[in-house]
C-alpha cells in the first residue's frame, strides 16, 4: 500500500514537471529565424527579418552591421513578424536599428502579421514604421512569470528549506509563497521597465509622455488603429516599405533588393539542431519580457 502511494506522488511530479517543460519548451521554441538564413548577392536595399521572440539579440545585430557597412547597400528594411521576448535583447535591437538610422541609411521597419511589446520596441528605432491595417502592434507593457508549487509540495508532503542572506534574495522562488513584499519587489522592476518602454516610444514618436500612458495599457492595437494613433507612419505591406526605403535613399529606379535564401538543413540538424537550441534558450530564471501576450 505504501509503495503504490509513493508511485502516485513520484507520477504526480513527473507529469507537473513534463507539463511545465513542455510548456516552456512551447513558449521558447518561436525563436527568430535569421540564423537559419544567408544573405547572398548584392543589392540596393536589404530586407533583414525579425520572426519569432526576442531572445538573443547576437545575430540580428552582427547581420545588421554587415550591411551598415556594406557599399552596396543603400538602404535596410527590417521584416517583422515578432509578439516580442525579453527586455534586454529588445532594447538591444533597438539600440542597434537606431545606430543604422545613424549611419545615414534609411531603414524602413514593414510589420507583418504581428509586430507586438518587443517586435514594436525594435522598430521604434527605424526611420519610418509601416504595418499592414490588420497587423497587430502595440501591446507597449512589461510583465514577468513566476510558476508558484507550494501547495502541490504541500500535498505530497515535501518541505524546501533556504537559506539566504537577506529576506528578498530568493523572492519569488517557485517553493516560497508570494506575500506583499515579494509582490511590490517585482512590481517596482516592472514598472521601471514600462516607464522605459514609454519614454522610449515618447521619444520616438514624437508624443508625450502622458498621452502614451493612455495608450500602454498593454493592449494592442491593429495596424490601422496603431496609424490612427500616432504609433507607426502609415500603412503599407513589405513590397511598399522597400519602395519607400529606397526613395529615402534617392533611388529612383527599381531598386535591387537583397533577401534571405533558406540555409541549407542538414541531418545534423534535424537529428540534433533544434533540440540543442531548445535546451539552450530554456530560462533558468524569470525574465522580464515585452511579450504579447
Amino acid at each position: 500500500m505504501a509503495r503504490r502511494r509513493s508511485d502516485v506522488i513520484i507520477g504526480v511530479i513527473l507529469i507537473v514537471a513534463v507539463g511545465f517543460i513542455l510548456w516552456w519548451a512551447i513558449a521558447m521554441f518561436r525563436v527568430p529565424e535569421s540564423g537559419r538564413m544567408t544573405y547572398r548577392g548584392s543589392g540596393d536595399v536589404a530586407v533583414l527579418h525579425i520572426r519569432g521572440m526576442i531572445v538573443e539579440p547576437a545575430d540580428f545585430i552582427e547581420r545588421l552591421e554587415r550591411f551598415i557597412d556594406r557599399e552596396d547597400v543603400r538602404a535596410i528594411v527590417l521584416r517583422i513578424e515578432s509578439p516580442g521576448g525579453v527586455v534586454a535583447a529588445s532594447q538591444e535591437m533597438y539600440e542597434a536599428v537606431k545606430r543604422a538610422r545613424d549611419s545615414e541609411k534609411p531603414v524602413v521597419t514593414s510589420m507583418g502579421s504581428i509586430a507586438a511589446s518587443g517586435g514594436y520596441y525594435v522598430a521604434l528605432g527605424s526611420d519610418s514604421i509601416l504595418a499592414n491595417p490588420g497587423t497587430l502592434t502595440g501591446s507597449i507593457g512589461v510583465l514577468m512569470d513566476f510558476p508558484e508549487i507550494t501547495k502541490l509540495l504541500e500535498s505530497i508532503g515535501v518541505e524546501y528549506h533556504s537559506v539566504t542572506s537577506g529576506p528578498l534574495k530568493n523572492a519569488g522562488a517557485p517553493y516560497e509563497q508570494w506575500d506583499e513584499q515579494t509582490r511590490e519587489y517585482y512590481k517596482s522592476i516592472v514598472m521601471d521597465s514600462y516607464e522605459q518602454f514609454v519614454s522610449v516610444v515618447a521619444q520616438e514618436r514624437r508624443l508625450s509622455v502622458d498621452s502614451v500612458r493612455t495608450l500602454a495599457d498593454g493592449r494592442v492595437y491593429t495596424g490601422n488603429q496603431a496609424a490612427n494613433h500616432g504609433l507607426i507612419d502609415g500603412l503599407g505591406d513589405l513590397h511598399e516599405a522597400i519602395q519607400l526605403a529606397a526613395s529615402m535613399a534617392g533611388i529612383t529606379d527599381e531598386p535591387t533588393v537583397i533577401k534571405p535564401v533558406e540555409r541549407e538543413i542538414r541531418l545534423w540538424d534535424v537529428l540534433f539542431g533544434d533540440i540543442e537550441e531548445l535546451v539552450n534558450r530554456i530560462p533558468r530564471t524569470p525574465q522580464l519580457e515585452y511579450r504579447y501576450p
